[in-house]
């Protein structure tokens, strides 16, 4: 009987992530969020935009409305696998390595892409938790480059039901043990990392500076993705 109720669960879980992953790829092809690096190790995908108001950056970047900007996705799949424990200094460690890794992909990407070179900045739309962990993430973030600005576009409540519950999905479906119940009550964030700075930071330019990100606080890495 239990082989048979394990073999069930299963079947349910791989259809399940069948499913979910047949969805994101619907979604994908409608975005026209595509891949930019093939190693296992990239956490992003990228699409491109327009921002859509102006904004003034902490390092004097000026970006006006309809500037054409790129926008990140978590490449789920490729997020380091959380185990039971939950958040832990390894795994910060490891989420450390392969964010410094994709961003410096993108910015050699930007480099070689020639249609891209009007790109001014990249955004992500982050669901960050609320309070103190909301400013860990934000500092977190900020020490990649990333800055939170506020956004006068706010999407819709059906937009942001759907993508909570596309989330909730993909992240059971590629890592059920990062599941928290907080994502479902987790806040949209914009955060910017203007061109010139991802440059500084993560290109080549940056002549194997060390970015001291995540690994100067893993531990705060792992209590704010609690």
């Amino acid at each position: 009987m239990s082989a048979q109720i394990t073999e069930r669960r299963s079947a349910a879980s791989a259809w399940l992530e069948s499913a979910v992953f047949s969805l994101d790829r619907l979604l994908r092809r409608y975005w026209k969020v595509y891949e930019f690096s093939t190693t296992s190790q990239c956490v992003f995908r990228i699409s491109r935009a327009r921002a859509e108001q102006d904004w003034r950056l902490a390092d004097g970047t000026e970006i006006r409305a309809g500037a054409p900007i790129l926008e990140l996705h978590l490449w789920n799949e490729h997020m380091p696998a959380m185990g039971k424990e939950g958040p832990t200094l390894a795994w910060a460690r490891q989420l450390n390595r392969r964010m410094k890794s994709s961003l410096g992909e993108l910015a050699r990407y930007l480099e070689q892409t020639p249609e891209l070179r009007e790109v001014v900045a990249i955004c992500g739309d982050m669901h960050l938790g609320r309070g103190q962990h909301r400013g860990q993430l934000g500092r977190i973030m900020g020490r990649y480059g990333f800055v939170t600005v506020e956004t006068c576009a706010r999407p819709g409540a059906l937009h942001r039901v759907g993508k909570t519950i596309l989330i909730t999905l993909l992240v059971l479906a590629t890592n059920p043990a990062a599941f928290r119940s907080t994502i479902l009550r987790r806040e949209h964030t914009r955060l910017l990392l203007s061109r010139g700075l991802l440059e500084r930071l993560h290109g080549a330019r940056a002549g194997g500076r060390t970015i001291r990100a995540v690994a100067e606080s893993p531990a705060a890495a792992a209590q704010a993705a609690r």
